[in-house]
């Protein structure tokens, strides 16, 4: 029987950058992109104590504001996240901080911030 690879974060990453027609949104990315890296955050929703790990993608440093990759949790649905890069409020969030795409986060994250990611 044949199982398909699951795709890792980068590969992931990758695909979505590849998706996005809007050139000065693709260049804001690659600004904020950081070496992804690892956080365990946790998981409001299941067991107590539980924890996902999630890969940090973005950092804008003066809004603590990151954006995440996790295929658990909100994922698959919806596995890019806004994150508190610091602080008491590290876990995954609620439900509305995530997205179907790495667009829809950018693009939130945006408009949450008065644009002062995309400008």
């Amino acid at each position: 029987m044949y199982c398909r690879p699951t795709a890792t974060p980068n590969s992931t990453f990758w695909g979505e950058i590849l998706r996005i027609t809007d050139a000065k949104l693709v260049r804001r990315i690659r600004e904020l992109l950081v070496t992804p890296y690892q956080v365990k955050r946790a998981w409001d929703y299941g067991a107590p104590d539980e924890h996902f790990i999630c890969w940090t993608f973005f950092e804008h440093r003066p809004s603590n504001t990151g954006i995440a990759f996790c295929s658990e949790g909100f994922g698959p649905s919806y596995p890019w996240g806004l994150v508190h890069l610091s602080g008491p409020h590290l876990g995954m969030g609620k439900d509305s901080g995530w997205f179907v795409s790495l667009e829809e986060a950018m693009r939130t994250v945006s408009v949450l911030f008065n644009h002062l990611i995309l400008r």
